[in-house]
């Protein structure tokens, strides 16, 4: 377990060049006040989340949503320059300070395995230091994202997904690469210890409330399955896992993203496409941990939503895409089964396609749909959580260059996080 009573070097320096960023369309954060009822925008109580029903809660019971921003993070192998801590904003804690104050209470942080085995280790793990440092300072919470294994992207994209499917490239069940030329190091067993490494590194340490075991898998043949005891089941690798975290760091929720298919589903086959992720066996084989690390209450699934000029999902708005929510993962919504999580969301907002795609989401994860099928959320429900990729200004990003909201993004995010109850 790493020190928490003074920031890392690195942290300090951060802290110490931050600058304020002098512009109306940042607030600061106000501190969070634990005994008040949550609310949509509002920063997150201290301590541990878990879940009950198809809510996440506090410790307290309380039913809270998680209002996250994707950063970039340590995906890229090596990645010394601590993210977010350059233009436009000045300094890692500039970066928090706007980020508390724009109303997201949570982060996510993505990850590597090969850049926690080599000479540049320490400084690595001094860089996540510093972002959960100062997320903390602001009162955010931070999710850890598994996003590949090598930190590299070869001859292809596995910094944004690993190419091979899968949360490992070395070892049966593989061809030894990551799907993109790298040659793979990470195995089964290696992958689990680098998460308990962590794991144990921010234990009892509650601004980390979230591990996101592996990012975007894929469902193919050959690739993740589920529930099938299989080299590459999925659902045991979230199990086996998620136990060992648990057990290193009691308290975190484990996150289990479905594996994403554009031609089908586990449990439709070809009838039913899963391009944001498959969760239509959890009702069925759902991931149960052991009793001693919380069996089903630390355990929320993830998926990502975008429009079609972004991940050519279609149909990407209207009664084709709610159908297709409803059975991929809106039913443990709808069903009270299980809290999901849009780990990903995003659009560059500049085209009639994207707004549609947004007001039908929106409309959606606020329980607006539940005459089309979707969950519906009354009282003190929440409604369902979704993430902001990304924090910058590039693509979908919701900067724009001189360090200002861009507008048309963050009208679209923050309708989810002023959502109304039918």
């Amino acid at each position: 377990m790493r020190s928490k009573t003074k920031a890392s070097a690195i942290t300090a320096a951060v802290l110490l060049a931050a600058s304020t960023f002098g512009t109306a369309a940042h607030a600061a954060a106000p501190a969070p006040d634990p005994t008040a009822p949550h609310a949509a925008g509002a920063l997150l109580p201290s301590g541990y989340l878990s879940r009950s029903g198809n809510q996440i809660v506090d410790a307290a019971g309380r039913d809270v949503r998680l209002d996250a921003v994707a950063l970039h993070g340590n995906n890229d192998l090596d990645e010394n320059t601590i993210v977010n801590q350059d233009a436009p904003l000045a300094g890692l804690d500039a970066n928090m300070q706007a980020i508390a104050g724009d109303g997201f209470n949570t982060v996510t942080l993505a990850w590597n395995d090969a850049s926690l085995h080599d000479d540049n280790a320490v400084m690595y793990l001094q860089g996540m230091d510093a972002v959960v440092d100062a997320a903390g300072q602001y009162g955010l919470k931070v999710i850890l994202n598994h996003h590949n294994d090598e930190g590299r992207e070869g001859n292809g994209n596995c910094l944004a997904q690993q190419g091979n499917g899968l949360w490992y490239d070395s070892g049966p069940g593989t061809n030894n690469t990551d799907g993109c030329g790298t040659a793979g190091t990470v195995t089964q067993a290696s992958f689990q210890a680098d998460w308990v490494e962590l794991a144990q590194r921010y234990a009892g340490d509650s601004t980390v409330i979230g591990f996101d075991l592996d990012n975007e898998p894929l469902a193919y043949t050959g690739e993740s399955t589920w529930g099938d005891n299989g080299i590459n089941d999925i659902h045991k690798m979230y199990t086996d896992v998620g136990n060992a975290v648990e057990a290193a760091d009691p308290g975190v929720l484990v996150i289990a993203e479905g594996p994403q298919n554009y031609g089908g589903s586990f449990a439709y086959g070809s009838a039913v496409a899963a391009p944001e992720g498959d969760l239509t066996d959890v009702a069925t084989d759902p991931v149960v941990l052991t009793p001693a690390n919380g069996g089903r209450k630390k355990i929320v699934y993830s998926v990502h939503e975008y429009p079609y000029d972004a991940a050519h999902i279609t149909p990407d708005s209207g009664a084709g895409a709610i159908a297709r929510y409803n059975k991929v993962w809106g039913y443990l919504e709808t069903q009270n089964i299980a809290p999901v999580w849009l780990g990903e969301i995003g659009a560059t907002m500049t085209s009639t396609d994207d707004t549609a795609w947004a007001q039908t989401l929106d409309a959606y994860v606020d329980g607006q749909q539940g005459p089309a099928g979707g969950p519906t959320f009354h009282g003190v429900n929440q409604a369902i959580g979704v993430t902001w990729y990304v924090w910058d200004t590039q693509g979908l990003g919701a900067l724009n260059a001189d360090g200002t909201l861009n507008v048309g993004r963050y009208d679209a995010y923050s309708a989810w996080m002023t959502s109304t109850r039918p």
